[in-house]
């Protein structure tokens, strides 16, 4: 019963009682309802709700309203459930008026043409007319004419009889019939509910106008919370990046699912999996479209492909709604740890905020950077309970401009390899320097480093802070370099124009970065949009320049090449 978790939910948001005051409206703002003027308008309900300016939100029209116009109906029993589909007529109201009172009542006897269920009270007149009866038909009767045994029943067979109603059909079973045969009497019924599959547009809609009227009994979503499942931190913590802006941008809508594919560049491994319901949270981990977000409408089998993200929690409605190219407000819970990038006490209070501890490491100063935490995932630092943050003094933090409209391929690479694709300081390990030399390189990847395909490179010449890497055609694919010296031969890697990328610029201080660095030594990066060349006066060398370069850690895998390139020569 493809619409039954959806009814319950819109059951929870939408049935409340009217307000006390004439001149108020009820309306209900993801989940709780509030009162508000008449003619209030969407911008008069967001006050406290989560909700970024410009991104999509959901009215939907009053429940009571809905389920005048649905037609289907589940009866969910001890035995199972089955669908009657009520006519539209005579009898549709009586029916809506009557049909929460079976909640609870029995099967109270069984022939060999009617299943009789109640009784409960009604008006419904009688009346000794003959009636015809098919089989499966539902229909009203009165036990010994008096509407107050008021019995529903079914037809289990074609047959002409009189049961205290004039012509009293009101609707017949159209799914789940062997349920109805398996009935025995004393059998409950547990719950009546409309089955909704889907709303109509008439009856939900998704809009970012904030001048649009609301009317009585609507509900409102203004941002979509998907619940985390900790079974699959690796998955997690792709999403907590994906939606980090605090929105998440529809691309693909289908049938099924609603997706974003903002982010696939990238390398995910197999982790929990299961049948996708209705509201789950998957990324497909391998394959075609890998890196894709989808969030689920209807029910699809298991597929190892799609690691399980969680599930939605609210904002059912609005995350199918939102048009493609359309965003809407989006909360994990619980929200992203990351502290690289605040201060030793910002990720303090930070921490502390979340229910988390703090260990610090290196320089712990209040002042102090973090550069690096552990652990770094999400998931597993809910499971731990704290965090080491390893810090540094912000001299030992270097700007690189990066050339993203030029090289967009070459700075992807140094964006996974330095891990600035996910947080805010990154790092590279560096791969040869000595006294003197005209550049400095760090570690690459082959592998990724197997793609470069060739992009901009110098023109005349080579200049002191030019960052470059080795594009595919050379041996030491992937290797990265800063420029020491100017040349009109080699680049930042010693390669020569046809073998280098050019992809940014160093904007700090040079000096400051080699001092006592040597091979092996972690140097930490992040990016600036400020050019270096547009800047009249370059960073003055820190008096702190004498604090350790931390060495080589395990912290710093990714940005280790799995297959070490040889070092470059001095050129």
């Amino acid at each position: 019963m493809g619409g039954n978790s959806t009814f319950q939910m819109m059951q929870n948001l939408f049935y409340h009682p009217l307000p006390s005051h004439p001149d108020q409206m009820r309306i209900n703002v993801n989940g709780k309802p509030i009162e508000v003027g008449e003619g209030a308008k969407l911008a008069d309900v967001l006050e406290g709700q989560p909700y970024v300016p410009g991104t999509y939100l959901a009215i939907i029209r009053s429940m009571e309203q809905v389920v005048k116009e649905t037609s289907e109906f589940e009866f969910v029993t001890e035995k199972g459930s089955f669908i009657v589909q009520v006519q539209e007529g005579a009898w549709k109201q009586t029916w809506l008026d009557l049909y929460k009172g079976l909640e609870g009542r029995s099967v109270r006897w069984r022939t060999s043409k009617i299943d009789a269920i109640g009784s409960f009270p009604s008006a419904i007149p009688s009346s000794r007319d003959l009636a015809k009866f098919i089989r499966n038909d539902c229909f009203f009767a009165l036990g010994g004419y008096d509407s107050q045994t008021t019995y529903i029943m079914i037809a289990r067979q074609d047959h002409e009889a009189a049961y205290g109603v004039a012509a009293p059909v009101f609707g017949r079973v159209t799914s789940g019939r062997h349920v109805v045969d398996a009935l025995d009497e004393a059998d409950k019924v547990l719950e009546v509910r409309p089955v909704i599959i889907e709303l109509r547009s008439k009856d939900a809609l998704a809009t970012n106008d904030l001048d649009t009227k609301l009317g009585q009994g609507m509900s409102v979503e203004t941002f979509v919370q998907v619940d985390l499942d900790p079974r699959s931190p690796v998955a997690v913590e792709h999403f907590l990046v994906a939606v980090d802006g605090g929105t998440i941008k529809v691309t693909e809508k289908t049938e099924s699912f609603t997706a974003n594919s903002s982010r696939m560049d990238v390398s995910l491994i197999e982790e929990s999996h299961s049948i996708r319901e209705p509201d789950l949270v998957t990324v497909r981990h391998q394959g075609d479209g890998m890196g894709r977000i989808y969030f689920y409408k209807t029910r699809r089998q298991v597929s190892n492909s799609h690691n399980i993200v969680g599930k939605v929690a609210i904002g059912h409605q609005l995350i199918h709604l939102v048009p493609e190219g359309g965003a809407v407000t989006i909360v994990p819970k619980p929200g992203r740890v990351m502290v690289i990038g605040m201060t030793q006490a910002e990720g303090q209070r930070f921490l502390e905020s979340q229910g988390l501890k703090q260990v610090r490491t290196g320089i712990t100063d209040d002042s102090a950077i973090i550069v690096e935490q552990e652990p770094e995932l999400t998931m597993h630092v809910m499971e731990e309970g704290s965090v080491d943050t390893f810090g540094t003094t912000s001299d030992r933090i270097h700007d690189w401009y990066l050339f993203r409209s030029e090289a967009p391929a070459s700075v992807r690479y140094i964006e996974k390899l330095t891990g600035l694709d996910h947080k805010p300081i990154g790092t590279v390990k560096v791969h040869f320097t000595f006294e003197g030399m005209s550049m400095v390189t760090f570690d690459g990847d082959d592998q990724l480093g197997a793609s470069l395909y060739p992009e901009p490179t110098w023109k005349d010449l080579s200049r002191r802070g030019d960052i470059g890497v080795t594009n595919m055609s050379r041996p030491n694919r992937g290797l990265i370099g800063i420029r020491l010296q100017e040349s009109p031969e080699f680049g930042p890697t010693g390669e020569e124009q046809h073998g280098t990328n050019i992809i940014g610029r160093f904007a700090g201080d040079l000096e400051s970065m080699m001092v006592g660095l040597k091979d092996g030594d972690i140097v930490y990066l992040r990016e600036t949009d400020v050019s270096p060349d547009k800047v009249s006066k370059p960073r003055r060398k820190s008096s702190s320049d004498d604090a350790e370069v931390k060495p080589k850690k395990a912290a710093a895998k990714k940005a280790t090449s799995s297959s070490k390139p040889k070092k470059a020569v001095k050129k």
